[in-house]
Formats: structure tokens, C-alpha cells, sequence
């Protein structure tokens, strides 16, 4: 039992109390280790578990190039010098087409500390389905970063929702990848790979653990390669070689190098479904709802306008705002999801700017054609005839017979009601005056007693 004392006096965090048989004895326990109770290794590592633990195997076999893509950033093992002298080290940006084994990525170093974000991925990823050897990939599959929030908003942009895109569509269905499940996604393999086939021939490469860098003499590391912009155009170089070099037997390409098995699929009929930079960057976006007064609208601090807006009648439109780029142009839809235009910063002038005059004229001119071209379509309405054959239309309603009839005894009222009658001459005028006073008199009379 003496070594698994020590075990337990040394504090290994690896090892836990347990219930052992004859069959968990081994050699490295003391001959005299008795049975039952006893100190048991169990793994607590989780990064070493899942390198262990047993997995299925993927094939290739009858993929189409783009139809599954895995990204992920990694950083290089290759010391850089800053401006200032400092020492550094880049970061790779790497999109794998898991079928070709094709590689699209992009390096970016810090002037400072810092990490990767969903800029810079946004902008890898944007060039990528620009180029015509790539495209939009069919499935994206990728970790559970912030840098990846970006793929949320990829959908609806690649399906087409958001107006002004246009042409094929595809769904780009979004993977996230398990934690800890670094084995289950084929660009880190490729990534070892890369670093110790290719990276490894190159001055200033430190090995890959970082805790115990690679040194070019006793107690002194290895002499960086150069600067950053020195080290990309020999990064590419080595990227250029692989993708020509054919790879082993046993690997999921057969001998054969990424380029030939691309060819393969180029020959048969495969092409790419591309968007542009500005596209994909503008799908990164969100809708917010904005006032528009005197053909302009308020968003981050600023007044936005275009001419559509100069034109546009009603109170409300979507701003299509993009989520992590500050934009130079914003696109701008009506309440229905249809497109307006493109507004840009709406820039104050001096007073004694002639371009103040020009901007305002033609601003009054647009909105001054949009009222006249609003008039035209409307159609003229008679509102008199319409009122008219609205009240001839409707159907005639027949009374119920009278519940009663109100009699009047005439030597019962109080006075004689006199109908004023248009006077035919100025004797029956006269002879009706005088009725009039006799009446009003006879009344008086009455009344007095």
C-alpha cells in the first residue's frame, strides 16, 4: 500500500477513493495491496477524456465540395517582432472544405493584446464565399465562441429573405461543435498537421507548446522570423504547397492532393454559389424600426438619407443595422420588407456652401414629384354622385301601421294658429294685418278675464 499512500499524501487530483476487486490490481500497485477499499485513477481531465474516449469514423465518400465547411481560429507558433520590438505571435482565421480538404484562411497579429472577433471572422468568411473556387457552403461547422455570433444572421440573408438579394438560394445550416470535442472536427487535425509538416521548416517556430517553447540554446528561444507583413507572403507560400502536395494513403483524400480531388469535382460539373463582401456584410444585420422627418432618420447618433427617402410618403421605414460593423451605408426597406434604397451619412454644410442650395433644390424637387405623381394616381371622384347613388341604392323602409291617431277639439285651443301666406296685393295685406291684431286682441282680452 506504500505507493498508493504517496498518491494520496501527494494531493493528485486525478485519484479517488473507490471499491477495487483482484481484477483492478496492477503490476504498479504493491504486491500486498489488499482488496476492497482502496485509492482508484480516475480521470478528471475532460480535454484527455474525449482524446480517449471511443468514436465512430467519418468518410468523404460522395461529398460535394463546400457542402460541409469547418472553421476555426488557431494561433501560429512562429515568433514576430512588432514595431516597437516587442515579440508576437499571429493568428489563423481557417475555413476547411471538408470534402477537398481545401483551406481558405487569413492571418491577423495585434499590435496589442487582444483576440479574434466577429469582425475579423465576418471579414475571413466574406472572402471566402466571394471567390469563385468557394462559395457559400451548404453547412457550417463551427465552435461555440462569441466570435462565431455572426452565423445566427447567415440564414436569412443566404435563403434570400432579406430584400435586395438576389438569385439562387441556399440554407446555410449552422453546426456548433460540442465542448471539449476537438477530435470530432477535421480542421484541427489539419492544423497539427499544417504546423508540423510546414510551419515547422520555418525560422522562428517555437513548437506548439507554448509552455515550453522550442530553444535555439540553453535557456534562449529562438530568433524571431521578421515582421508580420514578412511572415504572411511566406505563410501563403507554404499554404500554395500544400494544397499541391499529394497527401497519404490512408487519408480521406487517397493519395491524392486537395487541388485533384477539387479538379475532380470542377470536371463533373461543381460550381460555387457566391455573394459579394458588401453582401454578406450587409446579411450581418438587423431590422430596427425608425421615424423618417424630412426625408431623413436618426440611427447610432446620426441622420441617415437617400433620395427614396426624399420621396417616401409615409412615417416609418426598417434600417437594415448592421450588428458588429460600423457602416458606411445602411439599407433601408419600407413597413412591408420591400426595399427603399440606400441611405448614407446625411452631412451638415456651411451656410455658404453652394452644395447646401444645390442639396436642398433637389430634395424639394423629389418631394415635389412624388406629391404630383401621389395626385395623378388618384382617381377623380364625384363625391355627390357617389353620395347620390349611395342613398338610391339602399332600400326603402315601410312603416309599422300607427298605434293611434291625436285628435284636437279646434274650440278647445287657446288661440288660432296663423299660417304666414305670401301677400297677392296690398288689400289682402291689410286684411290680414287686421285679422292678425283682431286675433291678438280677442287673445288679450281672454287672458285679462
Amino acid at each position: 500500500m506504500q505507493n498508493i499512500r504517496c498518491l494520496k499524501a501527494s494531493g493528485r487530483s486525478d485519484f479517488r477513493l473507490g471499491y477495487v476487486t483482484s481484477h483492478d490490481v496492477h503490476a504498479q500497485f504493491d504486491p500486498i495491496v489488499s482488496l476492497g477499499t482502496a485509492l482508484v485513477p480516475i480521470p478528471t481531465n475532460r480535454k484527455a477524456y474525449e482524446d480517449s474516449r471511443p468514436r465512430g469514423r467519418r468518410s468523404i465518400e460522395g461529398m460535394r465540395p463546400m457542402e460541409l465547411v469547418v472553421g476555426d481560429v488557431h494561433p501560429i507558433d512562429i515568433h514576430l517582432t512588432r514595431a516597437e520590438g516587442s515579440i508576437c505571435t499571429a493568428k489563423l482565421i481557417a475555413f476547411l472544405d471538408w470534402a477537398t480538404g481545401r483551406v481558405w484562411c487569413d492571418l491577423i497579429a495585434f499590435d496589442k493584446r487582444g483576440g479574434v472577433n466577429n469582425r475579423d471572422v465576418i471579414e475571413v468568411f466574406a472572402a471566402m464565399v466571394e471567390h469563385p473556387a468557394f462559395g457559400l457552403p451548404e453547412a457550417l461547422y463551427i465552435d461555440n465562441g462569441k466570435e462565431y455570433g455572426f452565423a445566427t444572421y447567415l440564414d436569412a440573408a443566404t435563403i434570400l429573405t432579406v430584400p435586395g438579394f438576389h438569385g439562387p438560394a441556399r440554407t446555410v445550416r449552422v453546426v456548433n461543435a460540442l465542448p471539449y470535442n476537438a477530435p470530432a472536427k477535421p480542421i484541427e487535425r489539419w492544423f497539427g498537421d499544417f504546423e508540423s509538416r510546414y510551419l515547422s521548416s520555418v525560422p522562428g517556430w517555437i513548437s506548439g507548446n507554448r509552455m515550453n517553447k522550442r530553444q535555439e540554446a540553453i535557456g534562449r528561444t529562438v530568433a524571431p522570423f521578421g515582421t508580420f507583413e514578412d511572415f504572411v507572403p511566406a505563410f501563403f507560400g507554404l499554404l500554395k504547397a500544400y494544397h499541391s502536395v499529394s497527401t497519404g494513403k490512408q487519408s480521406g483524400l487517397k493519395g491524392l492532393s486537395p487541388n485533384a480531388i477539387f479538379q475532380q469535382h470542377v470536371a463533373t460539373g461543381w460550381s460555387a454559389i457566391t455573394m459579394s463582401r458588401d453582401e454578406v456584410r450587409a446579411s450581418v444585420a438587423r431590422r430596427v424600426e425608425r421615424t423618417v422627418i424630412q426625408g431623413a432618420f436618426q440611427i447610432r447618433g446620426r441622420r441617415w438619407s437617400c433620395e427614396e427617402l426624399w420621396q417616401y410618403t409615409h412615417d416609418k421605414v426598417l434600417v437594415c443595422e448592421p450588428v458588429y460593423h460600423a457602416p458606411a451605408e445602411l439599407l433601408v426597406l419600407d413597413m412591408k420588407g420591400n426595399r427603399l434604397g440606400i441611405a448614407t451619412p446625411d452631412v451638415a454644410l456651411h451656410p455658404l456652401d453652394h452644395r447646401g442650395a444645390q442639396s436642398t433644390a433637389a430634395r424639394a424637387k423629389a418631394h415635389r414629384s412624388a406629391i404630383v405623381e401621389m395626385a395623378r394616381s388618384v382617381p377623380k371622384i364625384d363625391v355627390a354622385a357617389r353620395l347620390t347613388a349611395l342613398g338610391q341604392a339602399q332600400p326603402e323602409i315601410i312603416p309599422n301601421e300607427p298605434a293611434g291617431k291625436v285628435l284636437l277639439d279646434p274650440s278647445d285651443r287657446p288661440a288660432r294658429i296663423v299660417m304666414p301666406k305670401k301677400p297677392s296685393n296690398s288689400e289682402e295685406r291689410r286684411r290680414e294685418q287686421d285679422e292678425r291684431i283682431a286675433a291678438q286682441m280677442d287673445l288679450v282680452k281672454r287672458m285679462v278675464g
